[in-house]
């Protein structure tokens, strides 16, 4: 992985089940804990989260290149820990896997932050997005701290490497730098409030209504939609709104991928084999060689 590029990281639950409804005020408190501590662990920055009933979105900065082993340990502590929350023992995580995009312009950065903090109310469930009951960073100022203490679920207080509190900083962006923080948080609320007004008015022309999120709160967790999905659509790896951007970090990405093949069938073949920047896997647990980072 390419340290220090951006990425909207979006992961659903088994059969989109509601198995991270915050129907119980433990299940905010484990989705805290459980970030912050990965959070702290591979340094990666968080811009916004969002924990709905059946997926999350997390817009991060990966400064170190490591989000694959972020995710790893995320997915895997906070999957054991709502099981044991929920007294079952089944895969929580759905079996088509996670959505990483990339992001390639600043505009794109911030609609993303705005569509993830959003996401309560484009689903209409609850009129402003700071109403979800959930675990959200909506209404968070930039260098605020979230504090969240051990659960009292699953994670073993006596394992020296789980601390009695773990800390959520969210931080801006490193885009739009011509604001200060003040104004890049206005700008960001505006188009969050922008999707609101959207939502609303969407609903009203269907003669439907928000659910709220006293309803929220009384959903089960066994349950899941009752509307359809459309299946067999393409995962996007690269999301920007200028075209050209995308182009050019589609190319990027597809030359990397001819370097790492021609890498791997040299080390195949018994030949020697330098692999390109931003190889993780293979580097971690093979220690293969890779080259330096380009200038």
């Amino acid at each position: 992985m390419i340290p220090g590029r951006r990425y909207k990281l979006t992961r659903r639950c088994f059969g989109r089940h509601f198995y991270l409804t915050p129907d119980r005020p433990e299940v905010r408190q484990i989705i805290g804990y459980t970030l912050g501590l990965c959070l702290e662990r591979y340094g990666l920055i968080l811009h916004a989260a969002c924990f709905m009933g059946n997926h999350y979105h997390i817009d991060v900065t990966d400064p170190r290149g490591c989000y694959p082993a972020f995710k790893c340990m995320f997915n895997s502590l906070l999957a054991k820990a709502m099981n044991a929350l929920r007294g079952r023992f089944d895969a929580f995580w759905s079996a088509d896997g996670p959505c990483d995009v990339e992001l390639v312009d600043d505009e794109d950065v911030i609609d993303r932050m705005a569509y993830t903090l959003a996401n309560p109310v484009t689903a209409g469930l609850v009129r402003h997005a700071t109403r979800w009951p959930g675990f959200t960073t909506a209404g968070v100022e930039f260098g605020s701290l979230m504090e969240f203490h051990r659960p009292k679920v699953y994670f073993d207080p006596s394992n020296p490497e789980l601390p009695e509190r773990v800390h959520v900083l969210v931080e801006r962006p490193a885009v739009m730098l011509d604001l200060d923080d003040a104004a890049f948080f206005a700008l960001l609320s505006k188009r969050v409030e922008r999707l609101e007004k959207a939502a609303d008015s969407k609903l009203r022309d269907a003669n439907r209504r928000f659910k709220h999120e006293w309803r929220v709160v009384k959903q089960s967790w066994r349950g899941k939609p009752k509307e359809s999905e459309d299946r067999f659509t393409l995962t996007p790896k690269v999301a920007g709104r200028s075209r050209w951007a995308r182009i050019a970090a589609l190319q990027r990405n597809r030359e990397w991928e001819d370097e790492y093949a021609e890498a791997w069938e040299a080390q195949l073949r018994r030949e020697p084999a330098v692999f390109p920047y931003g190889t993780y896997a293979e580097s971690r647990f093979r220690s293969v060689l890779v080259a330096p980072p380009p200038d």
